[in-house]
């Protein structure tokens, strides 16, 4: 049985929750939030013990596994103090805030010989690993992408300076598909706007344009609002979040419900539920087994990276290049 401490009893705590907790091989048996209703409520429904510190949880708790669930800019320092004790960890996106911090997190995962996955769960979808079987070996032309949202309902997501935007919060889980399927990212130019929401109490953008060119060759537009309504993401008849993928005589359209194969003598759909990424980061902990992982931090740091030179060019204005700002940021290579 694997003992499980949850840091972090908010929207994705209660999501991972809500997974683990159908499973008979693992327990959640602590729960710390710095909102106490929150802990306990969490902690009564697992029965769990509640805490309000996170290291007093590290520390008086015989724990497999730590999930950190919390806003951005405490994942630093949470995942140092979990690395110290040699945790598995599931480590939610984004992973941070600096490039540079990043990287000092993904040292000491490594160091620490932990089994770690950070939260790209879309990955893990059977739809994306059979999208990935049908477009092998096949160039990859363009990549078209978008995600239409509202305001953020978690508000230090909602806030740009302290969740770092919407391109490094939620359009990183399409710039991360897009890496995937075309390869690593040459160049990055983008374009944020704050027009709809101009004059509201908003510090954000409310629209997004990344244009991203690949080593491969391929190119891809990714976009996204946060100018819409509440109820974008739960009306059935509109798939709010897309990836098309266009490769020689064959286009792919992922959605978080399904995948279309568009041929030219047939449309297929893909609609298997299967793939999900707590039940394959607990197995993979179970089997002691890193290749399991489909998101280690050493490849979430390419995806992280990008959204990070999104946001630098569209303040500056500036193509970026992925080699040399990594570069500049780190005085190292990957």
């Amino acid at each position: 049985m694997l003992k499980i401490g949850m840091i972090g009893a908010g929207r994705m705590g209660n999501l991972h929750k809500s997974k683990l907790v159908t499973r008979d091989d693992v327990a959640i048996t602590a729960v710390c939030d710095v909102i106490e209703e929150r802990a306990l409520r969490m902690a009564r429904e697992v029965g769990g013990k509640p805490y309000y510190d996170y290291r007093e949880m590290l520390d008086k708790e015989e724990l497999d596994v730590v999930y950190i669930n919390t806003p951005t800019i405490t994942h630093p320092e949470m995942t140092k103090e979990v690395t110290k004790r040699k945790k598995h960890l599931f480590l939610e996106k984004p992973l941070a805030l600096d490039l540079k911090v990043a990287y000092e997190m993904k040292k000491q995962i490594e160091e620490a010989g932990i089994i770690c996955t950070v939260g790209h769960m879309y990955r893990y979808r059977e739809t994306v690993q059979q999208m990935l079987k049908l477009l092998a070996g096949k160039p990859i032309a363009m990549l078209n992408a978008y995600w239409y949202w509202t305001i953020p309902p978690v508000p230090h997501i909602a806030d740009k300076d302290i969740g770092g935007g919407p391109v490094v919060d939620q359009i990183v889980h399409l710039i991360d598909l897009c890496r995937l399927v075309a390869g690593e990212v040459d160049t990055v130019k983008a374009s944020y706007t704050l027009n709809s929401r101009k004059g509201e109490d908003f510090n954000n953008w409310d629209g997004y344009a990344v244009n991203l060119t690949f080593k491969s060759g391929a190119v891809a537009s990714v976009t996204g609002t946060l100018a819409l309504y509440k109820e974008m993401g739960t009306q059935t008849f509109m798939d709010n979040i897309v990836l098309d993928v266009a490769a020689k005589d064959v286009m792919t359209r992922f959605t978080p419900k399904t995948l279309q194969v568009f041929m030219p003598k047939k449309v297929e759909v893909i609609d298997t539920p299967a793939g999900d990424i707590d039940h394959v980061f607990i197995d993979a902990v179970k089997a002691n087994d890193p290749g399991m992982i489909k998101c280690p931090i050493g490849d979430a740091i390419k995806t992280f990276a990008v959204t990070l030179a999104a946001n630098y060019s569209a303040q500056t204005g500036q193509i970026i290049k992925m080699d040399d700002f990594i570069k500049e940021r780190l005085n190292m290579i990957f």
